[in-house]
């Protein structure tokens, strides 16, 4: 019988990571925060049409980072629950192994 090895801290290292990369994603600038709102925009730009075509950009990014953020905060979830579920198996079977010696 073949031994499987899971590389368990990696696992919790790599949801660790994910979180980390999560937050600065959330934390990152946008040119809203740069500018302050679309008139902000039109000053910066000097165009109306560049100020909408900049706050349309701006949108677009925010919602980029809020998808990559939601994935990446599921995939880290998912990481820890791998970690765990196999965590607890191995319990679970070191228990019933040392339950059936007892038993022997």
């Amino acid at each position: 019988m073949g031994r499987i090895s899971v590389p368990v801290q990696d696992l919790k290292d790599t949801a660790t990571q994910l979180q980390n990369i999560g937050d600065l994603i959330g934390n990152s600038a946008t040119l809203f925060h740069a500018a302050g709102d679309r008139e902000d925009f039109e000053s910066i730009a000097g165009d109306s049409r560049l100020a909408e075509a900049l706050d349309g950009f701006d949108k677009a990014w925010v919602a980029g980072h809020e998808r990559v953020h939601d994935n990446v905060k599921k995939f880290s979830e998912n990481a820890d629950a791998i970690s765990e579920n196999f965590t607890k198996t191995d319990d679970d079977v070191a228990n019933s192994l040392d339950e059936s010696k007892k038993e022997a």
